[in-house]
């Protein structure tokens, strides 16, 4: 069988070379993870190639304590890296510190690719364009089981309205919920009071036809893809719009 690329720039480095992919690889998928929990909470506008940068050489670098603990932070590390550089690899950049420029890497597509080949994890999972990442999954899911009255519009978390809800201009949005507005009435008055009525707002997310069309599509998809959400079976068809 024939070695694949990411394989091949893997086995082309030699043993200290390799410590130091596998140090950032292993950072870099641990600031990714970090970086999709704070994102279910607050959206955020930071670009990867800003939150992915791994600090090396400043104070409470967990790079450079990985390092340490290999023993390979020394003073060969510029070396090391220009090796991984000209690899395309990583990327080296610089960015200004209190005392003097802080050494920044980011590893590439081509040094995760080879870092996953020489650790063994086989080839990246890459989700399909259509699919709604685990976080969106989750709370499309909680609609459909708060079932045909819908789930109050505050008890979505954070941005997920702007990528799920039609009319949202959040870039990437999925018209797959609406908003449905009902009223009642309520008596505000004291006791012994003549009643004095006012209409309270309640507002429910519901499944648009095309949500409905996508989740019973794709539900066995996503069970498969996500097995930690509790996804309930296909909703009946919703109603008309009025």
């Amino acid at each position: 069988m024939a070695t694949s690329k990411a394989q091949t720039a893997w086995d082309d480095l030699n043993e200290r070379q390799q410590t130091y992919l596998e140090a950032i690889f292993h950072e870099d998928e641990e600031r990714e993870e970090a970086h999709r929990v704070e994102s279910a909470r607050t959206w955020s506008r930071t670009p990867a190639r800003v939150w992915r940068r791994l600090p090396l050489n400043s104070a409470g670098s967990t790079l450079a304590s990985r390092l340490r603990s290999k023993g390979v932070h020394d003073p060969g590390a510029g070396s090391t890296l220009t090796a991984l550089r000209t690899r395309g690899l990583v990327e080296v950049d610089y960015v200004p510190g209190t005392l003097s420029e802080i050494v920044c890497v980011r590893i590439t597509p081509a040094g995760r690719a080879a870092a996953r080949a020489g650790l063994g994890y086989g080839p990246r999972w890459v989700k399909p364009k259509w699919a709604l990442s685990e976080w969106l999954w989750r709370e499309f899911t909680r609609v459909v089981a708060a079932g045909e009255d819908g789930l109050q519009t505050d008890r979505l978390w954070g941005s997920a309205h702007g990528y799920l809800v039609d009319g949202e201009l959040a870039r990437g949005n999925r018209p797959y919920l609406r908003v449905v507005t009902t009223w009642t009435k309520v008596n505000r008055a004291y006791p012994g009071e003549p009643p004095h009525y006012i209409n309270r707002e309640h507002r429910h997310y519901v499944l648009t036809d095309t949500g409905h069309a996508h989740y019973a599509e794709h539900l066995a998809d996503y069970r498969e893809m996500y097995p930690d959400v509790e996804a309930p079976d296909v909703p009946p068809a919703p109603a008309a719009t009025p």
